[in-house]
């Protein structure tokens, strides 16, 4: 028998590089709702709610037909806002949560599934996906996240710093094409008991140089699998990002109007 699962979508008003992320209209809708249907679409969650530190969220996203939460502002990553709906009463009763990153309007089946069946099905405490580095430019871009696999599957380090690093230059597409060269996606499955042990952690260093929530518990030795999912459209994370979605998903919707026909 499958195991309940919990869809829980961090949507925080703040950010530096693209000011009221959540809010960002793309296509006629908030950013935060195109995640949402991505989600809902899909029938690997048993639930599916938006956890965020803003009024104004919340009210957007009832607006629309979604469940909002309102929780503290003051958490350092989106995993901790997660733990936080996750451990309230009609959410507890989950043994598996999904952490589906709230920039993610792309997402499809198989990035879930290669993050959730890391737990489900590997074992594994913690789970996640990547794709591969699709260009020389996106490996070394900053706003990228990439991360390296050992031999079974688990991470050993994120960056957004280029990495692995090819001593001898570039990447060529023969290089990119090994999988070895890894995008990092903002998706994460736990056990119940992980997310709790992880935001339970302090703060690491390395998390404050990077700013990235997942090297907490990966410097504190929890391990954390990798799926693999097939190249698709990145996350937004700067305003050149989300003019790129906005031109992507305006020309998917007259597609998806006619299909509904």
């Amino acid at each position: 028998m499958s195991l309940p699962v919990l869809g829980i979508i961090p949507a925080r008003i703040g950010s530096s590089r693209l000011p009221r992320k959540p809010l960002h209209p793309l296509a006629g809708r908030p950013l935060v709702e195109w995640v949402w249907r991505a989600a809902v679409a899909m029938d690997l969650l048993d639930d599916v709610v938006v956890a965020t530190d803003s009024e104004e969220v919340a009210s957007v996203v009832r607006g629309f037909g979604g469940r909002a939460e309102i929780t503290a502002e003051d958490h350092p990553s989106g995993t901790d806002r997660v733990a936080e709906v996750a451990g309230r009463a009609g959410y507890d009763r989950y043994p598996v949560v999904v952490n589906v990153q709230g920039d993610e309007p792309f997402l499809r089946r198989d990035q879930l599934e290669a993050a959730l069946s890391c737990v489900t099905e590997g074992g594994w405490e913690i789970g996640t996906a990547a794709v591969p580095v699709s260009t020389a430019e996106e490996w070394r871009e900053p706003s990228v996240v990439k991360v390296v696999r050992g031999a079974d599957g688990g991470a050993l380090l994120f960056s957004r710093a280029p990495i692995p690093f090819r001593r001898d230059g570039d990447p060529g597409p023969d290089d990119l094409a090994s999988g070895l060269y890894l995008r990092h996606l903002g998706i994460y499955a736990y056990r119940r008991e992980a997310l709790l042990r992880w935001v339970a952690l302090p703060e690491g260093e390395l998390e404050r140089v990077e700013r990235l929530e997942q090297l907490r518990p990966l410097s504190a030795g929890m391990r954390i699998g990798v799926g693999i999912a097939r190249p698709g459209e990145g996350g937004i994370d700067t305003p050149a990002d989300a003019e790129r979605a906005a031109r992507i998903l305006t020309e998917q919707l007259p597609r998806a109007a006619r299909a509904s026909e």
